[in-house]
């Protein structure tokens, strides 16, 4: 019995961590803009709104207003 309580145990981890890797990842993008130009912008709205002397909370929704106002979204990217 013992052994069969370790094959469930290592199937059901093997399961959950499968499903956790391949949940679609949310992310800031804009129609026609590269994930390194995506980057870019992040690093200036982090500077922009002086992100490092921010609450982590507070930074975050700074940089999402820079972001939104150059008209990024963040959410799952579509697929074209």
């Amino acid at each position: 019995m013992n052994r069969v309580n370790q094959i469930v145990a290592v199937i059901s981890v093997t399961l959950l961590m499968s499903a956790c890797t391949s949940t679609p990842k949310q992310t800031w993008y804009k129609q026609g803009v590269s994930p390194a130009v995506t980057a870019d912008k992040i690093g200036f709205c982090r500077t922009d709104v002086n992100a490092e002397n921010l609450s982590q909370n507070h930074a975050k929704k700074m940089i999402a207003y820079c972001m939104k106002s150059d008209g990024y979204e963040f959410g799952i990217k579509p697929r074209n």
